[in-house]
């Protein structure tokens, strides 16, 4: 196991341990229940595939990923954190998480400064909710704050059914 990936693994544990996780499990529950084209069913799915949860204080991070087509790998993580920081995301999780995962994968530069642009011209998702948009259908969602252009180039599984 990597050294960030024990980091990553340590802090969840922490916030899982820090705060309550069941309002979050009941999310994803109602989530599953909605229809298939929707945001929440989608990203219920999407954390059901990859045996993922939500994070407390991080619910918000796995709607990223599906919206913006970022794979779950360090180089994918490494530019979302790029565009979200030109995105108007300036908090220290985001900021402290790209410097360190940028030292450990310096393939990922040549990507970061596109990235980083595609985030500063992009609607703003830095307040986005699941809660804002777990109803709406997956590609309107997509189309108002993602990256359509880029979804089906990725990793990301985004099925709805």
């Amino acid at each position: 196991m990597t050294y960030e990936m024990k980091i990553t693994g340590i802090s969840i544990f922490l916030l899982e341990k820090l705060y309550n996780t069941d309002k979050l499990e009941r999310k994803v529950a109602y989530m599953r229940t909605l229809p298939p084209h929707t945001t929440g069913f989608t990203l219920a799915n999407l954390l059901d595939t990859n045996g993922y949860r939500l994070i407390p204080s991080f619910e918000d991070h796995d709607l990223k990923h599906l919206l913006l087509g970022y794979a779950y790998t360090m180089p994918d993580e490494i530019r979302m954190q790029a565009y979200l920081i030109g995105n108007g995301n300036f908090t220290w999780p985001c900021l402290v998480f790209f410097l360190s995962l940028l030292w450990f994968y310096p393939s990922s530069w040549r990507h970061l400064l596109k990235d980083y642009r595609q985030g500063r011209r992009s609607p703003s998702i830095l307040a986005l909710s699941i809660d804002d948009c777990m109803e709406l259908p997956l590609q309107e969602t997509i189309c108002r704050y993602g990256r359509s252009h880029i979804i089906s180039k990725k990793k990301v599984v985004v099925t709805g059914g």
